[in-house]
């Protein structure tokens, strides 16, 4: 079903709304790019942060972490850097999650833009 717009002040508010939904949306994009996913193991031996993309940007390790085998520090490693990623990604999920619930009407089709315009030269004309 396409949207009818029977006067300015119709039209008007859509746009308003579309306005504020680009508004909203680069809002959303200096968040995601702002988004630090964070985690530890349970014992607090490593951490780790990664960005939005899930890119890595800080892990450290507790000098006690050092006691464990390679095999072991290295799956201790992999599940905290998945936590973190993790948590990015619900992060972002939140954000977009925020702005893509406040949907706009679908947009006026061609037909309907042209009827408008067809309206205001008839007015015009007969003014």
């Amino acid at each position: 079903m396409e949207p009818q717009f029977g006067s300015d002040e119709e039209l008007r508010a859509y746009l308003d709304r579309a306005r504020e939904a680009v508004r909203g949306l680069r809002r959303a994009r200096e968040s995601l790019m702002s988004i630090a996913g964070s985690a530890a193991d349970d014992d607090g031996l490593v951490t780790a942060t990664c960005d939005g993309d899930g890119r890595v940007s800080r892990v450290w390790f507790d000098p006690r972490a050092m006691r464990y085998d390679r095999v072991a520090l290295g799956r201790l490693v992999t599940e905290v850097l998945q936590a973190a990623q993790q948590d990015a990604r619900r992060q972002a999920l939140e954000i977009t999650g925020a702005i893509l619930g406040d949907e706009l009407p679908e947009p006026p089709t061609e037909r309907v833009v042209r009827d408008r315009i067809d309206r205001v030269t008839q007015d015009i004309l007969e003014a």
